[in-house]
């Protein structure tokens, strides 16, 4: 009997001591693991933190460039990628001009009235990126105040509320360039081959001729091709055209040079991309900026996609 109950004693014994050591290693690694979420958590708000630093840095970019000169082209300070690396942490940011990009909003006027001369230019855009040229009616009625379907593929509530889920039309300005996925005929494909060229302000923006790219420049005319944008590209340069009536006079216009109306050389919005690398976290963030008057304003920000 005193035999068993030794063994029984042994067993108990070595049960207890792997119990406390399970104990012990499931606590040890609840520390480091909170160790690591705690140095996670700082890292990432140092790295917002440079991110925001980014922002203010780009800001004063935009504000001494609009000391300095009555046009804005991809050979300013604004337009050049940057990268600071400091401690422990590299900080790269990069500004786009997005006067340089079709504005959707556009589209309507203060009264919510189509503007042909946008909707041509947003109509040749879907054609020259081979997307179905429906979408702009769509768009329109998706914009204007009004429930009444444009001729050419226009939707209302009644083709949105029959979709799984349904929804109504924003009857609206947008909010964001994404936006444009909710109207008819908006695949996630055609989306993405005119994201680069489109975008969302707040209210009607002039095209910058000197930033946009061939696509974009190749629209504002009518029956161009972008090689003709291209040829719009080598002619402007990196320090971009003098003035508006420089580049509606170009040859690849033809004999009668198109009007000026909806261009500028000279832009206010501009979108920030900045990145930041610290340890093992990585923040990106998109700010949207308005320079207006001297002043450069933060109008939306973004964190990991615009």
């Amino acid at each position: 009997m005193r035999d068993t109950q030794q063994g029984v004693a042994l067993i108990t014994a070595v049960l207890i001591v792997a119990l406390v050591t399970t104990i012990a290693v499931a606590m040890a690694s609840r520390q480091q693991l909170d160790i690591r979420r705690s140095a996670n958590i700082f890292d990432t708000d140092q790295a917002w933190l440079a991110v925001m630093g980014g922002e203010d840095y780009a800001r004063n970019v935009l504000v001494e460039d609009g000391k300095n000169g009555s046009s804005d082209a991809l050979d300013e300070n604004w337009a050049q990628p940057v990268q600071f690396p400091f401690e422990e942490m590299v900080l790269s940011g990069v500004m786009e001009d997005m006067q340089g990009r079709f504005n959707i909003n556009n589209l309507i006027d203060g009264n919510g009235a189509p503007v042909q001369l946008e909707l041509g230019r947003f109509q040749r855009l879907l054609t020259l990126l081979d997307l179905d040229v429906t979408i702009a009616d769509a768009t329109l009625d998706w914009l204007d105040k009004d429930f009444d379907l444009k001729p050419n593929g226009g939707a209302e509530d009644g083709y949105y509320m029959q979709q799984q889920p349904g929804y109504r039309t924003a009857n609206r300005l947008m909010a964001s360039a994404s936006e444009l996925r909710l109207v008819r005929g908006m695949t996630a494909d055609a989306y993405e081959k005119l994201a680069p060229f489109i975008t969302v302000l707040p209210k009607a923006t002039a095209v910058n001729i000197n930033t946009a790219p061939a696509t974009v420049l190749a629209i504002v005319g009518t029956n161009l091709t972008i090689a003709d944008g291209e040829s719009l590209l080598s002619a402007r340069g990196d320090s971009g055209f003098n003035s508006v009536a420089d580049f509606t006079q170009q040859p690849v216009f033809g004999p009668a040079p198109i009007t000026g109306d909806g261009l500028d050389i000279k832009s206010n919005y501009f979108l920030l991309n900045a990145m930041t690398e610290f340890d093992r976290s990585r923040s990106q963030q998109f700010s949207l900026l308005e320079r207006q008057n001297g002043v450069v304003k933060v109008i939306m920000r973004g964190q990991g996609a615009y």
